[in-house]
């Protein structure tokens, strides 16, 4: 039975990767900041119901040696790490002029650099057995312009680029490395954004409806799959065909 970290995976997009993971008969190791009893409840419930390990693992991304020790303990209990989702991240709408440096390390921290350094340490873990599958969680604000993303956008499109890049060098031990980007999906982040932004990209979108966490989960399934066994190196944007 293989086994999945995934993190940011308490809400959202996450915990509906970590659903679909574990109904595909997949451990999961679902990773977030905070402790939750709900959260707690639905992985025990999940468990249950799957009949695999469904475990919380707390920690904050941005501090390395939280994340080095979580990443070792599941190694441990585990005994691999097949799969790693990085799917943590935040948001940030900031006009360029009025983004403090402070801000922008911030978003850079959380959503690329931290990313990053879980990745290479579950990587280490993977080239060991010599296979693995790596899914960056990106966004549609990677790839367009858009007014007040500096940070955020800036912060994708660097996730994007390093996806590529890592799929180039982690090839040769038979890892795989991609990323999903979603597009107007029905999230926290999303309902937080003004009205007639939602309206404007929803007249713009071919399929003429937002997306839901579950569409995504189900495509990042695929890709960690073994249908998807030479997929690596490639940027899947879900976004009910805006961009195009």
């Amino acid at each position: 039975m293989k086994n999945a970290v995934i993190t940011g995976a308490n809400r959202g997009i996450g915990l509906s990767i970590v659903r679909e993971f574990a109904n595909n008969g997949v451990n999961v190791w679902a990773c977030a900041r905070r402790e939750s009893e709900g959260f707690e409840d639905e992985l025990r419930r999940l468990s249950k119901h799957a009949g695999v390990i469904a475990e919380p693992v707390y920690f904050d991304i941005t501090d390395r040696a939280a994340a080095k020790s979580s990443v070792m303990s599941v190694y441990k209990k585990g005994g691999s790490i097949d799969i790693l989702i990085n799917n943590a991240g935040i948001s940030d709408e900031s006009l360029f002029l009025m983004t403090s440096l402070d801000q922008l390390e911030t978003v850079f921290h959380v959503n690329f650099f931290s990313p990053l350094y879980v990745t290479q340490l579950v990587a280490r873990y993977m080239v060991r057995k010599r296979q693995g599958c790596i899914i960056n969680i990106a966004s549609v604000s990677g790839i367009e312009n858009e007014r007040g993303r500096i940070a955020y956008g800036s912060s994708k499109a660097a996730l994007i680029f390093a996806g590529k890049t890592l799929s180039m060098e982690l090839g040769q031990y038979g890892i795989r490395v991609n990323t999903v980007c979603p597009g107007f999906i029905d999230t926290d982040l999303w309902a937080e954004r003004p009205g007639e932004l939602k309206e404007k990209i929803l007249a713009e979108t071919p399929l003429g409806r937002q997306g839901t966490p579950e569409e995504i989960a189900k495509a990042v399934w695929f890709l960690a799959s073994d249908a998807a066994s030479y997929i690596t190196g490639s940027n899947l944007i879900i976004d009910g065909g805006r961009l195009a």
